[in-house]
């Protein structure tokens, strides 16, 4: 260790001899510049974060079988059962918590008419079994539950390590049995547990311990949830429709400060039916990551289910959309009083209206099936295709000859789509160049770098600096042929010819960007191509990135396709090219303290940290409820600590500082009153990969708490364990000279 420390002191000297000490920066600041030491301490931290996340929601560790009920005349009611753990037996006694329920079925639904508990004094014969025995005068078990059509379910958990906002318990082992009694339950869930399990638990468990599907089997998709959201219960969440009807009441009802009058209570009025608490919630509490209309994500092969003729009722109808909404708060748009107006419908009584009765097979007016196709016509093409699998764009080649790069690229229809041509297709063209042997763009393509308009500075009237709309006018760009679903395409580096001749950028990646409309103007979901192109080798290097974050079965399993719901959809299946615009020379815009990287913005956003805060009066109660709500929701797969959701595995470690540059952390912002915030002004920061990537995640969570004392102790932590320079009114230069010393070391 003396000769390595021996050697990199060695190395600093030699460094600062060979930069100079013309600046201020380096006459001040470069000796705090040292190479970040994260991995002497963490080198094993992505494993241990995904480590303690698989220590939760373990399937299948306790199991029960041989579940049996008997019945006493006249009242006495016995569930057994055998538990075990790990194979061992196991006292139910000993187990956290463990709920037993019968709950009947009439043929078309679960209803709390004759729903009982049957947990009563558990006892164990010290062998397996367990016995949970009822004995009650209530008329309702006064008869044998085993002749009564339903179900009786065994479920609960033990270990419980923790406790998230929205109802979500984090435990280690779930566990969960069936038994139908009577003639059994022929019931058939409309929606798809492995719906579920696309952004949640595997397996999938309503509040992290109810399990979507018993034992693996799919015939038992919904049941164990029917125990408890019946389908004649009454809702009692108000605060899910007020929030899109009237958030000024739902802040104030929510607050404690209001009450609603019957006549409230009564349009709100709901049962806790699946369909019901499922959709609320997800259209109304939490921020879905995906249009509510993407039916198919849930309910992929039973479309037919859900859209047919019976199921065109107002209640189906209230359960994703507003009522009323708000035309202040931007929720009027969709509200059943906008899409549903009088001059076409008449005084309508949404309580008592029979929507069938118009549209449906043989009526006059459209089929409900006509009105929701089941599927985001923005990603699907139809129920089981989606745009991207029939439309694909590749480059095809690439040359380079005085710093000028010749990209030919072109799309093909592998699927014949009516009314769509693949020639329609206006691309874009981005070019970022990478920084010595990093995967990072020390010349990124949607960045301003050049004086375009010869005015003497840099701003927006300028171009983007290797961004290319093909067929506009750009100074750096030229479109050689368009035409037939072919580009040829030539970008112009000569701005950067030192750059290259010195090495420092070797590789290129060219992405295109393939925006194509339909009919109506709405742009469709095709995925973004690109291609690493090594400069010297003049040839592609298809090996160059190592992909580290899973797309079609990662971020597509909750957004469904990327960028659909926060950019434009033409830019999706490729975080190669959402990282050609989030590049580390940039601060957070919109996340206060992060960086534009794509590695610490991702980080933030699914941490819950909030965009824009100095936009947000903190002294109007709606929009800070919007925020607290926004900074409580838990990742929904119960577990920030899930790395392996998102990132191939393996590939969440601390960052090689030798394969990414140093980047900028943006300042803090400022509350534009309401809130006497501890947090006070932070500068904009000059840090290294691992503080950026991994500490975006605890700078967020530090940031939602409003901990000042936390975030300051972290940022000096990092502060020893690298670099954390303040950017000052020059950070841009200052970053540039933190770049050329930092990777001066390893090159």
């Amino acid at each position: 260790m003396q000769t390595r420390t021996r050697f990199m002191a060695l190395v600093f000297t030699l460094v600062v001899l060979l930069v100079g000490t013309s600046s201020v920066f380096a006459q001040v600041q470069l000796v705090d510049v040292q190479p970040e030491s994260c991995v002497i301490c963490h080198s094993e931290a992505g494993a241990a974060h995904q480590a303690s996340y698989d220590e939760l929601y373990q399937d299948g560790v306790i199991s029960i079988t041989d579940l049996a009920y008997k019945y006493s005349a006249p009242d006495t009611h016995v569930v057994t059962f055998k538990m075990t753990k790990d194979g061992a037996p196991l006292n139910a006694k000993d187990v956290e918590s463990v709920g037993i329920y019968f709950v009947p079925y009439t043929g078309t639904s679960f209803e709390s008419t004759g729903r009982q508990t049957l947990k009563g004094t558990l006892t164990y014969d010290g062998a397996g079994v367990s016995t949970s025995t009822i004995t009650s005068s209530d008329a309702a078990y006064a008869s044998n539950l085993g002749n009564v059509d339903g179900l009786i379910v065994v479920y609960g958990r033990d270990e419980t390590v923790g406790r998230l906002p929205a109802r979500i318990y984090q435990n280690k082992y779930p566990f969960a049995a069936l038994l139908k009694t009577g003639a059994g339950v022929d019931y058939v869930s409309a929606a798809n547990n492995d719906g579920c399990e696309k952004c949640h638990t595997v397996p999938y468990l309503k509040h992290s311990y109810i399990y979507g599907q018993v034992d693996g089997d799919p015939t038992t998709d919904m049941y164990t949830c029917k125990t408890c959201h019946l389908d004649n219960g009454e809702g009692g969440h108000f605060e899910w429709q007020l929030l899109v009807d009237d958030p000024v009441l739902a802040a104030a009802y929510l607050a404690g400060e209001a009450e609603l009058t019957p006549e409230q209570v009564a349009q709100y009025a709901y049962t806790t039916s699946l369909m019901n608490d499922v959709h609320m919630s997800h259209a109304m509490e939490f921020p879905y990551p995906q249009s509510m209309a993407n039916c198919v994500t849930c309910h992929e092969g039973k479309l037919d289910l859900i859209l047919a003729d019976d199921k065109f009722r107002v209640e189906t109808c209230k359960s994703c959309h507003p009522v009323t909404g708000s035309e202040e708060h931007g929720t009027a748009e969709l509200a059943l009083a906008t899409i549903l107006p009088p001059a076409i419908h008449g005084a309508m009584d949404l309580g008592t209206t029979d929507c069938a009765s118009c549209h449906s097979e043989g009526g006059f007016a459209s089929l409900f099936s006509d009105i929701h196709t089941g599927y985001d016509t923005m990603i699907y093409a139809a129920a089981d295709l989606k745009y991207s699998d029939a439309i694909v764009v590749t480059i095809d080649d690439a040359s380079v000859a005085d710093n000028k790069i010749t990209i030919r690229f072109s799309a093909v229809e592998v699927t014949d789509l009516a009314g769509i041509d693949v020639a329609d297709i206006v691309p874009t063209v981005m070019v970022g160049m990478y920084g010595w042997d990093t995967k990072d763009y020390i010349i990124g393509p949607h960045e301003r770098l050049v004086d375009d308009n010869g005015d003497g500075t840099i701003d927006r009237n300028d171009q983007r600096t290797l961004e290319y709309a093909v067929g506009s006018e750009h100074p750096r760009f030229t479109t050689v042929s368009a035409g037939g679903g072919s580009w040829e395409v030539v970008a112009d580096l000569s701005a950067w010819a030192d750059l290259i001749a010195d090495n420092t950028v070797k590789r290129v990646e060219v992405g295109v960007i393939p925006t194509l409309k339909d009919a109506s103007g709405a742009t469709l979901a095709l995925d973004a191509p690109s291609r690493t192109f090594d400069l010297a080798a003049n040839a592609f290097a298809d090996d160059f990135y190592s992909p580290i974050v899973k797309v079609t079965d990662g971020c597509e399993n909750c957004h469904g396709a990327l960028a659909t719901n926060y950019h434009s959809p033409d830019r999706g299946g490729n975080i190669v090219v959402c990282r050609m615009c989030h590049i580390t020379k940039s601060g957070g815009s919109h996340l206060e303290m992060q960086s534009r990287s794509i590695d610490s913005y991702v980080h933030a956003i699914h941490s819950g940290q909030a965009f824009d805060i100095g936009d947000v009066n903190f002294a109007d109660p709606v929009a800070a409820m919007h925020y607290d709500h926004h900074i409580e929701f838990p990742y929904p797969t119960h577990g920030i600590q899930n790395c392996e959701s998102c990132h191939i595995e393996g590939t969440n470690e601390v960052p090689d500082q030798s394969k990414s540059l140093p980047g900028m952390l943006s300042a803090s912002d400022s509350p534009l009153e309401g809130w006497d915030r501890n947090i006070g002004d932070v500068p904009a920061y000059i840090t290294g990969p691992g503080s950026r990537a991994c500490g975006a995640c605890h700078r967020a969570e530090m940031i939602n708490d409003d901990e000042a004392g936390e975030l300051i102790s972290f940022n000096q932590h990092t502060k020893q364990g690298g670099y954390l320079i303040e950017g000052g009114d020059d950070s841009t230069s200052i970053l540039g000279e933190v770049i050329d010393y930092i990777m001066a070391l390893f090159n």
